[in-house]
Order: C-alpha cells, then sequence, then structure tokens
C-alpha cells in the first residue's frame, strides 16, 4: 500500500469514494447535502488530501487541515484537525485507516503541530475504535453537533517530536 498526497487531478475520485464510504454506513442520511461538502474538503489552500493507493487503484483517503479559518474543533497553532477520513467498503478491516492515520501524524510532526484533533459521529463505532488504537482520547469539551440529530465526539492526539 502506498500512502502520498492526492493532486487536484484525482479531485473527483477522491470525492467520489468519501461519499461511497460514508453512504455505505449510511452516513449521509441525517444530512445528504453533505455530500457535496465530503466532495470538496481539502482542497484549498494550506490542507493536504492523503490517499492509500493498492495497485493503482485508490482505497482511502483522508485530510491534514492545519490550523486556520477552515477549522472546526482547532484552537490554535499548535493544532491541526484531521477531517473526512475514508475508505472503500471493499478495503474496510485491512489497515488502510490505521496507515493514513500514521502518516497523518508523521505529517504533523514534520509541521511541528503538537496536536491532532478530529470529530468522528458517534454510531461511527469503527472509526472510534481506530482512532482509539492509533491513541487518540476523547476530547469531550470540544464535541458538538453542526445540524440536529448529527452529533459529533472530539479526540485528540498530543504529537510527540
Amino acid at each position: 500500500m502506498l500512502i502520498r498526497t492526492a493532486p487536484p487531478s484525482e479531485r473527483e475520485t477522491v470525492g467520489a469514494l468519501r461519499v461511497l464510504a460514508y453512504e455505505h454506513q449510511g452516513l449521509l442520511d441525517a444530512s445528504p447535502v453533505y455530500a457535496h461538502t465530503l466532495r470538496g474538503l481539502g482542497w484549498e489552500d494550506g490542507d493536504e488530501v492523503l490517499v492509500a493507493e493498492t495497485e493503482g487503484r485508490v482505497v482511502g483517503t483522508v485530510v491534514f487541515v492545519p490550523w486556520g479559518p477552515r477549522c472546526e474543533i482547532a484552537r490554535g497553532p499548535d493544532e491541526a484537525e484531521v477531517r473526512a477520513l475514508a475508505v472503500d467498503p471493499s478495503a474496510r478491516r485491512s489497515g488502510v485507516g490505521a496507515a493514513l492515520v500514521r502518516a497523518l501524524v508523521d505529517r504533523a510532526r514534520a509541521e511541528g503541530v503538537a496536536r491532532l484533533v478530529l470529530c468522528t459521529r458517534t454510531v461511527m463505532t469503527g472509526a472510534q475504535r481506530l482512532y482509539e488504537s492509533q491513541g487518540f482520547v476523547r476530547l469531550p469539551e470540544r464535541d458538538w453537533t453542526p445540524v440536529p440529530g448529527v452529533d459529533l465526539l472530539a479526540y485528540e492526539l498530543v504529537v510527540e517530536g
């Protein structure tokens, strides 16, 4: 498996993968318009879209968002956000998500980021297990509800130099 930065030419492929992964888990049912947001995340200046590729096919993706105006729960320049982790349903439970998270930690370390923060839906128990297995811990004071019916749990990882 290769983890790499996605070029803008893969925007459509990455967006379709995100929507597929979220739809497969029923995560767009409460807010179907979020599919549009998913397709566009990470292509702004400063953000980095990472992809996992196996046999020439993109099977996973995640976004590294340094502190800035697009952050939802990061509170300062020593933090960065993890956004839109998605794995192709056919590649779930094969280590793709863990590899992407490890690549994010390496990216944060290289940037001098002290903490990675993220939100996950309460129903995303598999994602919660993944994050916890990689050392993330709950950050309940930053839990929030962006739209009715979508409750988000916050997590953080202290990045060691």
